[in-house]
């Protein structure tokens, strides 16, 4: 493919994310995806079968997203922190999962399993590993730390307009997460406040 057709490409998936985010599939519309882009309908369609076939793309690039955020995680509360600070960066990912969840439906479990890029295996491998409180299914877990992760894009708080703000946001998901771990888990009380990844103390208000 063409320098310029790649990049044709990624706008259009670009403007595809901020779109399936903000409506779904259902309210989306390809024209307005296409203005975003810069590109015309037919050049859309030239990718992608249809509106369905975009948005199934746009949701294999939300779970690839995920699983590279959330790396190799040692405990669950870890996991949260690192799942947080990725929505706190790219909002759409959880968005789009959400909507998936709702209209996708049944097809969502296989189509996250074709692409081999699957965050609940984290969750299973911390289960395997004793991690986490064996009264609880990894795929329930998984669905709560989305949870709480996305509350705040969900109701209608106000946004975290201060660092202080949203440190005190990522304590309060770190401190839930703990409750999924067994009481035995290692180290769990020392990551309750972990720094987020990358580096920093977060700040406090």
């Amino acid at each position: 493919m063409r320098e310029d057709g790649v990049q044709t490409r990624a706008k259009i998936r670009d403007a595809a994310h901020t779109e399936f985010a903000a409506h779904g599939l259902a309210g989306a519309r390809v024209d307005r995806i296409a203005k975003a882009a810069g590109a015309n309908v037919q050049r859309i369609y030239a990718y992608h079968p249809d509106k369905l076939g975009l948005f199934r793309a746009c949701v294999l690039d939300a779970v690839a997203a995920l699983d590279r955020a959330v790396g190799d995680p040692t405990d669950v509360v870890t996991l949260a922190g690192r799942m947080f600070d990725h929505v706190g960066r790219d909002g759409h990912t959880l968005r789009i999962l959400t909507w998936a969840r709702l209209e996708l439906e049944d097809d969502l479990p296989e189509l996250i399993a074709s692409s081999g890029t699957d965050p609940l295996r984290h969750v299973r491998a911390l289960a395997d590993a004793g991690r986490i409180d064996p009264r609880w299914a990894p795929e329930d877990v998984l669905a709560v730390l989305i949870g709480f992760c996305e509350a705040w894009n969900t109701i209608s708080a106000r946004p975290a307009t201060t660092p202080a703000a949203a440190a005190r946001r990522r304590d309060l998901v770190l401190h839930l997460a703990t409750q999924l771990t067994p009481d035995t888990a290692p180290g769990v009380a020392a990551v309750a406040v972990s720094r987020p990844r990358g580096g920093g103390t977060p700040p406090r208000g």
